[in-house]
């Protein structure tokens, strides 16, 4: 073959390959629009699929991220490629947390994504916010419709708060140490609910009352039957209590008394009750009287117990008029005008008045030696002259 012919055939050759070459290149070699998070760009790629678009700029994905189309999915001239990647939402609402994966890229567009509601509500961030890659914490307190009754007010409204204790101070109610507040501060209020503030006011003071006298009838056999005469007057006593007094919303709840203390005694009222009779048609000679034993000294030493003519017989004429067994119902008992603390206080069993004279003095006699005198009968141990 001449040399000539051989060299146009070789040129031939190469500008087919090159020509061939070309055509491969072009046919292989596609555009692609690439999306990541809403930032589009154009790319070359040589790869097949979605997943070889990624791998040629680097992008790795996650499980919580979104492609489309697929990542096995083919790609041709002009496919577009979209990335979502997924971002952790942690949401707090009204104190109970959740965490979503969200491919959302503002806090309004995860609200709708997620389909939370949050119309009125506090959000801890503003609804055009960002969510960063690296996630987002998200608070949200929503509105509640609550009754609040305090100060003579029952007020309605609608507020954005999670607890009582937030929902007074959005209604500007303050409180004190002693208020009571129903329900508790810290429970989280819900829709619907009715928050009661009970205003408590607790005082103390002091105060003086009366003190009743009692009454004790003698029998008078000089003066006819059922006269009566009042030998001495009664005279109330006084007391002094120091009172704690409870107030809810300014009505009185409790009254508790602390102390009393007798700043004057009583002074019983004695009456003569007439006894006298006619006398009978032929009255029997009356027996002689039986000789009497010496009093005894107001010391009380040497007391005569059977010969009803003591010192304690002196003063149960002048409290009881010598009814040893009077019971008249005003807490004051027998000969001697027994209390039932006092009384069982020095060993005495029962009521006073169903006891015995000699047993009545018995526990008397004890009263006296440990006060050192008749100081527990001071009026008629003053009438007496009885030491005490």
């Amino acid at each position: 073959m001449p040399k000539r012919l051989v060299i146009i055939a070789l040129n031939v050759v190469l500008v087919l390959a090159l020509v061939g070459g070309t055509i491969a290149f072009v046919s292989l070699n596609k555009t692609v629009t690439l999306s990541v998070d809403g930032e589009s760009s154009t790319v070359r790629t040589f790869g097949s699929t979605v997943s070889d678009v990624l791998d040629s700029e680097g992008i790795e994905v996650g499980e919580h991220d979104v492609v489309a189309p697929d990542p096995d999915a083919s790609i041709d001239e002009g496919t577009q490629v979209a990335v979502r990647y997924g971002r952790q939402l942690t949401v707090t609402l009204d104190g109970e947390q959740e965490k979503y994966w969200v491919t959302a890229l503002s806090v309004e567009d995860a609200l709708s994504q997620l389909g939370l509601r949050a119309e009125g509500a506090d959000l801890s961030t503003s609804r055009s916010a960002a969510i960063p890659r690296e996630g987002l914490g998200l608070s949200i307190v929503s509105p509640k419709r609550l009754t609040i009754k305090a100060d003579g007010k029952t007020d309605k409204s609608q507020i954005a708060v999670t607890t009582v204790r937030e929902a007074l101070e959005d209604s500007a109610i303050t409180l004190d140490k002693d208020d009571e507040i129903t329900p508790k501060l810290g429970h989280r209020v819900e829709d619907g609910d009715r928050i009661v503030v009970t205003r408590i006011k607790v005082i103390e003071k002091a105060t003086t009352v009366p003190i009743d006298f009692s009454t004790t009838v003698r029998e008078d056999s000089s003066m006819d039957k059922g006269d009566v005469e009042v030998v001495r007057t009664g005279k109330e006593g006084t007391r002094k209590l120091q009172v704690r007094v409870v107030r809810a919303d300014g009505k009185v709840r409790k009254r508790t008394v602390l102390s009393r203390k007798v700043l004057v005694a009583p002074v019983t009222q004695i009456e003569a009750l007439g006894t006298k009779t006619p006398p009978p048609p032929s009255p029997s000679p009356s027996p002689s009287p039986s000789p009497s034993s010496p009093s005894p000294s107001p010391s009380g030493g040497g007391s005569d117990y059977s010969s009803g003519n003591t010192v304690w017989d002196q003063l149960a004429e002048c409290e009881s008029g010598g009814n040893w067994a009077i019971n008249t119902g005003n807490g004051y008992y027998g000969g001697l005008q027994f209390n039932l603390d006092t009384w069982r206080a020095y060993g005495g069993t029962g009521l006073p008045s169903d006891n015995s004279r000699e047993t009545q003095i018995a526990v008397a006699t004890k009263l006296r030696d440990a006060n050192g005198g008749y100081g527990a009968w001071p009026a008629c141990a003053a009438s007496l002259g009885l030491p005490t």
